[in-house]
Formats: structure tokens, sequence, C-alpha cells
């Protein structure tokens, strides 16, 4: 692969208004090929290059659950900034996490460069949590580990990628990560001891500080990082070094590390592809293929900075759902089908459409905009090598704790505002909020999380009439249901599923 093709996938995910993109560092290495891979580059993600031009701000909302297993896990953000530099990202949530691990007696702050070749390690002079910030913050920093890191520790592994890999200096290490450093680790004292980073210039590398370091049935969550192409064919990559890349088939390197990874996982441990487009790509099927009873996730687009991991209620089966769920819910637009691809730029770019946002107050009243713009989740799952949809199935259970899923019946337990969407006249779209009383018996008709496409998760719920009216014997008049009603991911905890 030639290093120019493989910039390109850097590139596309990390140009932003006004940047010049960063050249790769030139570097003699071993590539690791497929037959696949120059078209996959060829094809690399530069769809997303006009949405990072287009989108100066982001809104994101947090799921919203009552279930108690998920009350703490909602404050737990993560951000891994994919579309900016975090060279100038502020480091002071990691001093904080790097004081309680000393303050607490919770393990060593060790911080170094790792031959992964000769296993030796060079040790960094680590004073202060201040100190071990900014050593983490460092992309030559190849070798972190935070807390009680024994061969035999339990542990939350990360295989991000070389500095050579990230000339963008995209999976530099700051706030957002520690956040997830405390969540992953300080947070959950009962699925981690030890945090550990490495970054790797190529899949044995990865397999050589998996082997080193860390037991068979140790690690309950992996994170594999680097940047991503935008392939819908199977063939992407996932770019751990200048000229050495993970792919999704055909690569004896690329399935050795996922074989090994297997080996260290925990029964119900989850991972985590931090990739543009690697829900899609070919790389996440590859993993989920490889490691069929553990849930795998990824992104159907190019990640941004509002990366979130939320504790779910779920044991992990396939029955149930994962232990914990990666999530990102954040802006997205809508392709035009109509209009070709513009190749002016250089490389392909859609044509996106306008549409309306309509919102209610408390008394129901509706307001209009007009925005090129929707909220939606990015983030897919993987399990026994099947895509299983959107997590928003998982981060949003009903009031007793199961997943929403066509044909389950339900009831509400609490009032909400669920909306009929039909027509008006021959083209105009109408919309009816409807104020829905406790005790109301549906069926899930639909669920938003197919497509692969960013998504909302919501439902359609196919509503009974009130008691009220059923105990009269008479419908009123507007059919002998409430028909088919659009309900919101937030209000799945206002019902009850009953089988």
């Amino acid at each position: 692969m030639a290093t120019e093709e493989a910039s390109l996938i850097r590139e596309a995910c990390d140009v932003e208004p006004g940047q010049v993109a960063a050249k790769p560092v030139k570097e003699t290495l071993t590539a690791t090929s497929s037959p696949f891979s120059q078209k996959a580059l060829k094809k690399v993600g530069m769809a997303v290059v006009p949405l990072a031009l287009l989108a100066t701000a982001y809104h994101f909302s947090k799921p919203t659950t009552n279930v108690p297993a998920l009350a703490s896990a909602m404050k737990d953000t993560v951000g891994l900034s994919k579309s900016a530099s975090t060279w100038w990202d502020p480091i002071e949530q990691c001093t904080k996490t790097f004081q309680q691990v000393l303050d607490n007696d919770l393990g060593k702050l060790a911080f170094g460069e790792f031959n992964f070749e000769t296993q030796e390690l060079k040790m960094k002079d680590i004073k202060t949590a201040q100190d071990a910030a900014e050593a983490l913050q460092d992309p030559y920093t190849n070798f972190v580990h935070v807390g009680k890191c024994g061969f035999e520790n339990r542990a939350v592994v990360w295989l991000y990628p070389d500095h050579t890999g990230d000339p963008s200096s995209a999976f530099l290490m700051a706030n957002g990560e520690c956040n997830r450093l405390t969540t992953q680790f300080l947070d959950n004292d009962d699925k981690a001891d030890c945090v550990a980073v490495y970054r790797v210039k190529s899949p044995k590398w990865g397999e050589s500080a998996l082997n080193h370091f860390h037991g068979p049935n140790t690690v309950t969550h992996a994170v594999v990082g680097g940047h991503g192409s935008d392939s819908t064919m199977h063939d992407g990559v996932l770019v751990m070094s200048s000229m050495i890349y993970l792919t999704g088939a055909n690569s004896i390197d690329s399935m050795a590390l996922v074989d090994t990874l297997h080996t260290k996982l925990t029964l119900h441990a989850t991972v985590f592809l931090d990739s543009c487009f690697a829900g899609i790509n070919g790389i996440a099927e590859m993993f989920s293929q490889k490691m069929p009873e553990h849930w795998v996730m990824g992104g159907v687009v190019s990640l941004e900075s509002y990366i979130q991991v939320h504790t779910t209620p779920f044991d992990g089966s396939a029955e149930s759902g994962p232990t914990q769920v990666t999530s990102e819910i954040a802006q997205d637009k809508v392709i035009d089908p109509h209009s070709a691809m513009d190749t002016s730029y250089g490389y392909p770019t859609p044509s996106f459409v306008e549409g309306m946002i309509i919102n209610t107050d408390s008394k129901s009243k509706m307001t209009d905009s007009k925005s090129y713009y929707k909220t939606g989740e990015r983030m897919v799952a993987w399990l026994g090598g099947k895509n299983m949809g959107a997590v928003t199935q998982w981060l949003y259970p009903s009031s007793n704790g199961k997943v929403l899923k066509i044909g389950a019946s339900v009831k509400t337990v609490k009032s909400f505002e669920a909306y009929r969407m039909e027509t008006s006249g021959t083209k105009a779209l109408a919309i009816f909020p409807q104020k829905l009383p406790v005790g109301l018996k549906g069926k899930v008709v639909f669920l938003h999380s197919i497509g692969n496409a960013p998504t909302s998760g919501n439902a359609l719920v196919a509503f009974d009439l009130p008691e009220a009216f059923q105990e009269t014997d008479t419908t009123g008049g507007a059919g002998q249901t409430l028909g088919a009603l659009l309900c919101l991911t937030t209000d799945f905890q206002h019902l009850e599923i009953s089988d």
C-alpha cells in the first residue's frame, strides 16, 4: 500500500475548515496487504470531509432511564475526537484521575516506551499526577499501565495506532479519554484492576503486547483504534501505522491479532472498534466472526467527539444484550439519492436534503424550523458475525429492564406523549401529538434501529383504544385502535413489556 494512499484515510477523518492535512511520517515498514486493500483505500472516507467542513457544532443528548443499573453510567462520557487534533485539549481530568489512583493506593502509574520486538521497556520518570497526564498525551508513549496491572489481573486494554499512523494527532489522549479511564477503572472496581494502553505499529505488535502483559480470560473490555476507510463492500482497513493496517479479510496477521485478543477476553467482555466506518466496512464483521460470543461495536459513519460508554442491566448473552454499550449520538445529514456524486473536489461528495425540525412544548404546541441536520445513534453492535443493529436497543430498556423488540406487547406505566404521523392531502405530512394514559396496551410493530445509518432508535407501537372506550363498546369514530404511534427512545422507560 502506498504511503500517500494510507494518508487519505487519516485526512478523511481529520480535516477541518482551514486546516491543512498533515503529511504522514515516512518510515520503511513491511506492509500487510490484501487483494481488497487498494480498492478500499481509493474509496477512503471522503464523504466525511464535507461534513467536517460544514458542521461547526454538534449537539448530543444522553439517554435517560429509570433502571437502577444504568443510573451511574449515564454520567460517564468518553471524548474521542476524530475530526480535530487533541494537542491543545486540556488534561486536567487526566491529572485528577491519576491523583485519585495515587491517593487511594489503587496501584501504580507506569508510562514508557516498549520495544515490541525485543520486549525491552524503557520507563519514564513519573513523579506526579501531572507528569502522568503529560506522558499520556505524548504520542511517543506507547506503554501505559494504570492500576494493578499484573499478568493475571483483570484489565481494560486499548490498542491505539502508532504515532506514524496518526500524523493529525486525532488519537492523542486528553480529558475525554481520561473520563473513560475513570469509567472503566475508578468507577467500576468489580470490572478491572488495570487500564492498559499500547500504541502499536502492526497487528504483530498488538499480539506481542497482549501476550507479554495479559493472561487468558483477563481483558474485560478492549478498544482497537485507528483511522478507518469508508467502504460498504467489507474490504475496509484500520490504519495502525504509516504503512501497516488491519484488514477485514484475507490477512494472516490481522486474523492472528483478533485470535489472540479472543483468548484474553473474559466471558462477557465487549470490544469497541474506535475507527471510522468500522461497523460497516468489514472490520467489525471480521472481529465478530472470529469471536462470535462477544459483542463488538463500531460506527457506521466517521466518528466525532461524542463517544460515550454506558453500563446496561443485561448479562452479555445473546438473549439479553451486552453488559455495556459504546455509543455516539450526534447530528448527521440525510443524503439526496436523486443527485449524482460531485467529484469536483477530487473525491466523491454527495448532496444532502433540507428537512423540517418540529418541536413540541409542555402544552403540545408545535413549532418548526428548517435544518440539514438530524440527531442519531452512530454505533451498531455485532454478535456471532451478524449485525444486530443500532446500540439504542440496549441503551433504552423498558421500565422492567427488557429490550423492546418487534412483536413485543407493551403497557404504559406512566403517561407520556407519542406521535401519530400521517399525511394531509396529497403530499403534506401530518403529525399529531397524543398524550397516552397509564394502562394503555399496544404492540411494537417497528424499531428505527436498522439500515446501517445514524438512526434514532425510536419505536412504532400500535396502541389499543383506552379501556374506557372499550367498555362502552364504541370506537369514537376514528378507528378501532389509536394506530401506530411513534414513541421516542427516552419514553421506553415508561413502557412495561409483558412478553
